[in-house]
């Protein structure tokens, strides 16, 4: 009797043990499967932001190499090509891979005035040399160039971004619109050259327009 006795707590503790494995190894498979999804949902995210962040880091990084004179005919025009180089990259990156239509077609209008830009500002500076340095100039550029690159670290450390490739985009673009602006005015407080103050002038007034539009979209279209 007490040997039966004996055998049946042998089971009843093996029965245990093994149930409580079962669970262990349940619970261990739902924490694989959750790592997993949180891993394939960042990895998405980091894809989108990458895709988009690279074009804006690397013009920020672009311009602060950049030698200054001092002339601001001379030294804008190359800032503001690398602007629209960098602007032109980021726009493919919405045709390529966004899905608003709205959006895109947006992008496609401004690579197309982008482009004409370029143009105009590649002819502007084989006219260019530099002979009168302004030292106030360049430091307020200095500091232009200095609130975009911490205005993108911000952007990339506090996760401010979706796994929106869209929303992600003209939360961006209306970013790098306004640091345009920023540029553009401090440029028609000290340029001369009329053919840059126009362009500058026309960028102001185009960006804050678009910049607008995107508000507008964003409440609309953007999902």
């Amino acid at each position: 009797m007490k040997t039966l006795q004996f055998n049946v707590s042998i089971w009843a503790l093996a029965l245990l043990t093994a149930s409580s494995s079962l669970a262990a190894c349940a619970q261990t498979r739902r924490s694989v499967q959750f790592s997993s999804a949180r891993v394939s949902n960042a990895t998405v995210v980091d894809s989108s932001r990458i895709k988009l962040l690279m074009p804006l880091q690397q013009t920020v990084t672009k311009l602060k190499k950049l030698s200054a004179t001092g002339d601001p005919d001379f030294d804008y025009s190359f800032q503001a090509k690398l602007q629209a180089q960098g602007l032109q990259d980021f726009l493919k990156q919405e045709i390529e891979n966004g899905k608003d239509s709205s959006l895109q077609q947006m992008a496609k209008q401004l690579l197309e005035t982008t482009t004409a830009d370029i143009a105009t500002i590649d002819a502007t500076m084989r006219q260019l040399k530099p002979t009168r340095p302004n030292q106030t100039f360049t430091q307020q550029q200095g500091q232009n160039i200095e609130a975009m690159n911490l205005k993108l670290q911000k952007t990339t450390s506090n996760d401010t971004l979706s796994k929106d490739f869209d929303s992600n985009f003209a939360t961006l673009l209306m970013d790098q619109r306004q640091d345009s602006i920023d540029m553009a005015t401090t440029y028609l407080q000290y340029g001369k050259n009329d053919t840059l103050r126009a362009y500058a002038q026309q960028l102001v007034d185009q960006s804050k327009k678009q910049m607008n539009t995107l508000k507008t979209m964003t409440k609309t279209t953007v999902k």
